[in-house]
């Protein structure tokens, strides 16, 4: 069981981060982008830690990993849909 924390933490962590540093340098409304994609940067540092520490809080496996899939579509739906990311 905690080898699937472990994958749930890292990976769907990571995958997590990663959309929301896109989402969040395309949405923040500073005049400079490159100030957008530092922010961003820095702020997915805070939101993996944030999903590492909730994947070893929780008690319920399947509970987090449908949670973590679901923030990972909606980012997703964000990015590709709603912003035209094409990747």
């Amino acid at each position: 069981m905690n080898i699937l924390r472990f994958v749930n933490a890292v990976f769907i962590g990571y995958l997590i981060s990663a959309l929301s540093t896109v989402t969040l340098s395309l949405t923040l409304p500073f005049s400079n982008k490159t100030e957008s994609i530092l922010l961003a940067s820095m702020l997915s540092f805070i939101i993996w830690l944030v999903v590492i520490l909730y994947s070893y809080s929780t008690q319920n496996i399947k509970k987090l990993f449908l949670i973590l899939i679901t923030i990972c579509f909606i980012l997703f739906v964000l990015n590709n849909y709603v912003f035209g990311i094409k990747g």
